[in-house]
């Protein structure tokens, strides 16, 4: 006996698919940018940066690291661009990683928040401490303090958001209609 066909294919599995491919081509355009920007920047430009006093040491690993980096973020946008493909083929393997790569993005957005803290220490960082201990120093230490504060909260704010959204595109993804979309079984199925 041979299984039933696949359902007719749904608009939101098709408009998430189409959307995906879109934001995957548009993230591979700028990864290949990032590379060649990487490639063209000399050893020497990045050791002068860093040899600069105040020179956050976050912008120097990065620089450092940057062709490593930068293939990284190509392949990463290469694997979503062929998730992306496989989800508007109906393909049960890129419908399991683009759940795993909604998961992913939004535990990646609740520990980006740890990075938040250390890139306001590092724009401090840059200015001398006699500057910072006259009046205008203390207010400009205020502002930064209120700065971390409020960019803390709005990124928390987006990362509850981002994943809320992400977790409802996973739960429709794991509704039986749309498994069935992908030939997967379904005790739901009548």
């Amino acid at each position: 006996m041979s299984a039933p066909p696949p359902l007719p294919a749904s608009g939101f599995v098709t408009v998430l698919a189409r959307i995906s491919f879109v934001l995957a081509a548009l993230g591979l355009a700028w990864s290949l940018a990032q590379m060649v920007l990487a490639l063209l920047m000399p050893d020497a430009a990045v050791l002068r940066i860093a040899a600069q006093p105040g020179v956050p040491a976050g912008l120097v690993w990065t620089l450092e690291r940057r062709h490593v980096l930068s293939l990284a973020l190509l392949l990463l946008s290469l694997l979503c661009l062929a998730v992306a493909w496989g989800l508007l083929k109906r393909r049960e393997w890129a419908r399991l990683a683009f759940i795993g790569l909604l998961v992913a993005g939004a535990a990646m957005n609740f520990a980006g928040l740890a990075l938040i803290g250390p890139f306001f220490e590092g724009l401090l960082g840059m200015f001398p401490a006699q500057m910072l201990d006259t009046p205008d120093g203390r207010d400009l230490v205020a502002q930064m303090h209120f700065n971390r504060q409020l960019t803390f909260a709005s990124s928390l704010a987006g990362a509850v958001v981002f994943a809320g959204l992400h977790g409802w595109i996973a739960w429709k993804l794991c509704t039986a209609a749309v498994r069935a979309e992908f030939g997967g079984r379904s005790a739901d199925r009548a």
